[in-house]
């Protein structure tokens, strides 16, 4: 049992020993990245701009079928007014016939329709008098029956509009429906487009950083142009500063002197070295600066991160709680006797410290996101020599 622990624990460190080829990630990569964010940006400005069309166009024509409603309940207000007169001439009418009945069969008596007509002084009179009161009668069946078609004529139409109303009502809520989708679409891609034009201006601006530093498209980033220093067991710097500590692969203790305060691990993802404010600060090995700022931690931190080129490996440092007076900048190759930064206390800190921290890359490429590095941060005793 114990040989068996013994062999996996040799095949780990082997592992750790050996270089990890990185992602070859080449110019010509960030401006087809450039390319391809631009013409998404295009295609959710054209997208967003036909779906305020289409909503104008829907608001259109809500408003239009605002009016035909409006028409129609105008349409229905009127029907209604006709059919209450024509129900008042019914009722007039009806009145009227009944008092020419009365005239002619109760006026002096049950007898007077008849003693009208046969009061008629010849035949022909009588005739005429049978045919004035048949002529009244029709007459008022006449006009009765005209009040009662034209409001039967007018409740089917009213019944019509009412129906069309309805379906306008109807036709409206579909309308507000489909334009407050649009809006919600349009919205939605409105939502994306400071993530594009955000990714679009993160590769301009490495795309204009390597064809200032003599790229061309076909380069290999880090490898066939901007390539950092390459650390070997020889490249410690020269003539070293007094008290440096410098390992046998090349690489140096940051600070000279100080000791441990906090060590790696437990959710540490660094290790912390006090050793008095202002304490000058070197790179832990040959590299370019990669960042400096205070942009990347929440709390405000100063930090500089370089990248190193271990045996065709990139390896990035990170000083951090540094003073702001930073002494280094962004793509300057740095090696052992460079101060990249002075000891601080800036951001979340008790006290003037150093947190140095280290990360692999696993193949993320080069010029990664500082989230990448944080998902791949090593402990800074696989490079840096312990000053004990």
């Amino acid at each position: 049992m114990k040989k068996r622990v013994k062999v996996i624990i040799t095949l780990i460190a082997i592992t750790l020993l050996l270089p990890i080829k990185a992602a070859a990630v080449t110019l010509g990569e960030y401006e087809a990245a450039v390319e391809k964010y631009t013409k998404e940006l295009r295609e959710k400005e054209a997208k967003i701009a036909k779906g305020k069309e289409e909503i104008a166009a829907v608001k259109k024509t809500i408003a239009e079928t605002e009016d035909k409603i409006a028409q129609a309940e105008e349409e229905i207000e009127k029907l209604q007014a006709e059919i209450e007169k024509c129900d008042k001439e019914i009722k007039k009418k009806d009145a009227e016939s009944k008092k020419i009945i009365e005239y002619y069969q109760i006026e002096n008596g049950n007898n007077a329709y008849l003693e009208y007509i046969f009061g008629a002084t010849s035949i022909t009179d009588m005739v005429y008098r049978m045919s004035v009161a048949e002529q009244l009668t029709d007459y008022n069946d006449k006009v009765m029956k005209e009040l009662k078609a034209l409001i039967e004529t007018n409740k089917k139409k009213k019944a019509e509009l009412k129906k069309k109303q309805e379906e306008l009502g109807e036709l409206k809520k579909k309308l507000e429906s489909e334009k407050e989708r649009i809006e919600e679409e349009v919205s939605g891609v409105e939502g994306t487009v400071p993530s594009t034009k955000g990714q679009i201006e993160l590769y301009q601006k490495r795309v204009n950083y390597y064809r200032s530093r003599g790229c061309s498209s076909n380069d290999i980033i880090g490898v066939t142009c901007d390539v950092p220093p390459k650390v070997t067991p020889s490249s410690g710097g020269g003539n070293v500063t007094p008290g440096a500590i410098i390992g046998e692969n090349g690489f140096r203790f940051p600070v000279n002197g100080g000791r441990i305060s906090w060590g790696y691990g437990g959710g540490h993802k660094g290790i912390d070295i006090t050793r008095g404010c202002g304490t000058p600060i070197y790179a832990v090995a040959p590299g370019r600066v990669y960042y400096v700022g205070n942009g990347l931690d929440n709390y405000g931190a100063y930090m500089v991160l370089i990248v190193h080129n271990v045996n065709g490996q990139l390896v990035f440092s990170q000083y951090a709680h540094v003073q702001p007076g930073i002494p280094v900048y962004v793509g300057q190759s740095v090696d052992t006797n460079t101060v990249v930064a002075y000891m601080g206390s800036t951001g979340y800190s008790t006290g003037c410290h150093l947190h140095l921290e280290m990360s692999r890359n696993y193949g993320w490429a080069y010029n990664g996101t500082y989230y990448q590095y944080v998902n791949n941060i090593t402990s800074p005793w696989n490079f840096v020599p312990s000053p004990y």
